[in-house]
């Protein structure tokens, strides 16, 4: 808040512009302005808080511009990158929406600034928080099905812009530590997806247990693995990799597997066998399939080139 009176102070002695800013309990942030009965009041949305604005009645055009301007100085602060490099503090937080919340989105996608503005049109309310963290767009709030949020959020990104958006979940206990817990949590689901090229392209660390125990394989064995079993997947097609990664994701189910593939259940079998076949592992039995889910993904940046 120090920073946005900052800026208006020094905004109203350039130009002479007189006004008054309050937030949505009638406190006031900023003031300059003489009472007049020409005076004007509107609102303003400044990071998805609503504020109260009073200037002459000359000057309305001007209040698109100063909203503008408001708006890029919060994302400039970078609140979420000062808390977590310890330049702020969660007790001292203004931005109750955050220390209020327990879920959390963090988006990646090439073009940050087109989609940070679709983000802060779609939560343009004061029930969640919309910042910039580094090269990443951070969503805090206090949702209620966040993966309903985030997958109605990628789809607009990726329709309105023509990108592909990357989404990761997490959820904290509303104290600074569990924020930084999610936080890291967030950033190393997106960093697994990406390295795995994980469908559907929204993570939840606390679902990638295996993913991360892969991820962190020991580069001497990822190698070893890559070197002793380099040919396991060679006979595979596009519709032997669909059919083992639906298998391992239904839990070794093959009624529910066959349902998602579309397939019928005898035609499932008859794959398993080819996959069987090809690499020596049986889908159906736990540890063969885990273990051939841990070649697979270890070297999955190696199969489709």
């Amino acid at each position: 808040m120090v920073a946005m009176v900052e800026l208006l102070k020094e905004l109203c002695e350039e130009t002479k512009l007189k006004i008054r800013l309050l937030d949505n309990n009638n406190n006031i942030i900023f003031d300059n302005l003489p009472l007049t009965e020409s005076n004007i009041t509107r609102k303003l949305s400044i990071a998805n808080k609503t504020f109260k604005i009073i200037l002459e009645q000359d000057n309305i055009k001007l209040i698109a511009m100063i909203e503008y301007l408001l708006n890029k100085l919060i994302v400039r602060e970078n609140i979420i990158e000062e808390l977590i490099e310890g330049r702020k503090q969660w007790d001292a937080l203004e931005e109750k929406i955050i220390v209020n919340s327990s879920k959390l989105l963090l988006i990646e996608v090439n073009n940050k600034n087109d989609a940070i503005e679709i983000v802060m049109d779609t939560y343009d309310n004061n029930e969640v928080y919309v910042g910039e963290i580094y090269d990443r767009i951070i969503l805090i709030g206090e949702l209620e099905d966040e993966e309903d949020h985030a997958i109605s959020l990628k789809e607009t990104i990726d329709e309105v812009l023509g990108l592909n958006a990357k989404i990761s979940i997490a959820k904290f206990d509303k104290t600074f530590e569990g924020f930084i817990k999610a936080y890291n949590g967030a950033v190393q689901a997106l960093k697994i997806g990406n390295k795995f090229k994980m469908k559907p392209e929204i993570y939840s660390i606390k679902e990638m247990y295996l993913e991360k125990a892969i991820y962190n394989l020991s580069k001497n064995y990822s190698q070893e693995l890559m070197v002793e079993y380099k040919d396991v997947f060679k006979g595979f097609n596009h519709e032997l990799i669909q059919t083992l990664e639906e298998v391992l994701k239904c839990d070794l189910s093959l009624t529910k597997a066959a349902k998602n593939l579309f397939i019928h259940r005898n035609t499932l079998m008859y794959r398993i066998e080819k996959i069987k076949k090809e690499t020596g592992f049986d889908i159906r039995n736990f540890k063969e399939a885990t273990f051939l889910y841990i070649l697979y993904m270890n070297s999955k940046n190696n199969i489709w080139k």
